[in-house]
């Protein structure tokens, strides 16, 4: 007997060591640790569950219900969900929504495990909770992040897009810039051929026209001579045509001194008697080496001499023929 009692003394003894090492264990964890019974009733907690759950330290909790960290309206289902699943698997893993002493919701990655006693029946559970608020919280600077980036992505992908369409309509632009700059050289090209052919018309013009200037100048060299020769002949024929003007002159002056001596020869040969053939010579001689008559003018002037003899006859003797005639 006393053996006996020795022995579960130190068997005791044991299990007090092995809980204390546990219980220091547990208190150096980061994650949260808390031992309930099956009546959800907290019989071991660290600090670090109840630093995670806003209480100064373990005593806060101990003896206290399980259901008093969860949300409100969501124990039951939660918590006794948890249980219930761990009961049947022997531990269970999931999401539970926790609150804090002053009321500030947080979520905790929660693991039941179903621990036994020697016969195997079920005396309780042990939670494993780790606080997901930086997790959370980094996720939600992710979200806002990844929206930032999408919105970031998204304004660079209108800006992408619109300065590709920019770069198209440049694209366009240039080529029809490059097409009507090639346009623009074909009609270059077809002005520039068209000028080098003026010019080379304006050159065979030049030539013609070169051409033609030497062949009126050769004409015209000829007809300066020829108007020399001719003004010469012109000045001859002037002199000359002067020169019988002024012995026209002459002529006509002795032709009338001439003519007034014979009208008064004839005058007096009127008076005289008629006029003879002699008489009519003489003076007609004399007419002509005073004038220096040619053999026409001789022959002119012996017909008016003639003719005026003629009409100084006297009429008398028809006259009276006539008169005895009757």
């Amino acid at each position: 007997m006393g053996e006996d009692m020795d022995d579960i003394i130190a068997i005791h003894k044991q299990v007090e060591r092995t809980l204390r090492r546990l219980t220091v264990i547990a208190e150096r964890a980061r994650e949260g640790i808390v031992v309930f019974d099956l009546d959800g009733v907290i019989q071991f907690i660290n600090a670090a569950w109840a630093e995670m759950h806003g209480y100064k330290g373990p005593d806060e909790l101990i003896g206290k219900q399980i259901g008093t960290l969860r949300t409100k309206g969501r124990t039951k289902t939660d918590v006794a969900g948890f249980i219930e699943k761990a009961k049947q698997t022997g531990q269970f893993a999931g999401r539970l929504g926790c609150v804090r002493k002053d009321g500030t919701p947080f979520a905790a990655e929660m693991l039941m495990v179903v621990f036994n006693d020697d016969r195997g029946e079920a005396m309780g559970l042990v939670g494993f909770a780790a606080d997901l608020t930086e997790q959370e919280r980094t996720k939600d600077e992710l979200r806002q992040y990844r929206s930032h980036m999408e919105e970031l992505v998204s304004q660079r992908t209108e800006e992408l897009e619109a300065a590709n369409a920019r770069l198209q309509r440049q694209a366009t632009e240039h080529e029809q810039a490059e097409q009507q700059l090639k346009q623009q050289t074909a009609e270059l090209t077809a002005g520039n051929e068209r000028l080098r052919e003026q010019i080379r018309e304006h050159e065979r013009a030049k030539d013609e026209l070169k051409r033609h200037r030497d062949k009126i100048e050769r004409r015209l060299r000829k007809q300066s001579g020829e108007l020399t020769a001719a003004t010469a002949q012109l000045q001859d024929e002037t002199t000359r045509r002067q020169q019988q003007s002024e012995r026209l002159n002459r002529q006509t002056d002795a032709l009338k001194a001439i003519g007034a001596q014979l009208q008064s020869q004839i005058d007096e040969l009127s008076d005289g008697g008629p006029v003879g053939e002699p008489d009519m010579l003489k003076a007609v001689e004399s007419v002509k080496v005073a004038a220096s008559c040619t053999d026409d003018e001789t022959a002119l002037l012996e017909n008016v001499f003639r003719h005026n003899i003629e009409l100084q006859k006297p009429q008398h003797d028809g006259a009276a023929d006539d008169e005895s005639s009757l």
